[in-house]
């Protein structure tokens, strides 16, 4: 099992500004039939919670950054916005050509040496595989959201999905060997709404998680 690194544990979806009027969504994901405490394959994997349900902003103007350095990307794991840019540095002392085959959000960015960076953008949402082309070992992961409403946490962690505007949603919660799950919440004008997100195991998940 690879090993996940995270742009900030409960990395948050937030507004480039505070909304006047606005809730926080909450709460504790946990795996079912996994003991407290307990130290399985699955407590090293992400999960990925996100809001749907609002019109939704404009991504993020910050990029996303994911190095090659010694032979591997890093972090091996991150959240990209739907429409967020992703760098792709290479921070190597050889030359890498990073690739993705996966389903709608397929690139190549060519073979390019020390010092440089590429970037890609992603307009589809789901899962994508990256990839170097000259070595094979090499392997990171883009879970592209629809939405800035999101955290990234392991499971036994607690979230925080700070300055969403009120209204009705759907809270998705995504882990790559549980059930997808799908909850309606209404987050208020103020105040916090407090989830407790039971994961069922099942197969892996690998397809398109989160709508287009």
């Amino acid at each position: 099992m690879k090993k996940f690194w995270f742009i900030g544990l409960a990395t948050l979806g937030l507004l480039t500004g505070v909304s006047a009027s606005a809730g926080t969504v909450s709460g504790k994901v946990q795996l079912a039939n996994v003991s407290t405490g307990s130290k399985t394959v699955q407590d090293k994997e992400a999960v990925v919670i996100w809001l749907e349900g609002q019109d939704e902003p404009k991504p993020p103007e910050t990029a996303i950054t994911i190095s090659q350095r010694n032979l591997h990307f890093s972090p091996t794991f991150v959240v990209a916005v739907k429409g967020q840019k992703v760098d792709m540095p290479n921070d190597d002392d050889v030359a890498h050509n990073v690739y993705s085959f996966t389903g709608m959000n397929q690139f190549n960015l060519g073979i390019y040496p020390k010092g440089e960076s590429r970037s890609v953008v992603f307009e589809k949402t789901g899962i994508v595989d990256v990839f170097c082309s000259i070595h094979h070992n090499m392997h990171a992961r883009v879970f592209v959201v629809p939405t800035r409403y999101f955290a990234n946490v392991l499971p036994g962690e607690s979230f925080n999905i700070h300055q969403v505007p009120p209204g009705k949603y759907v809270l998705k919660v995504w882990h790559e060997r549980s059930r997808m799950l799908e909850k309606a919440i209404v987050v208020p004008r103020t105040g916090v709404v407090s989830e407790t997100l039971v994961l069922e195991n099942s197969s892996p998940q690998t397809t398109t998680a989160a709508k287009e």
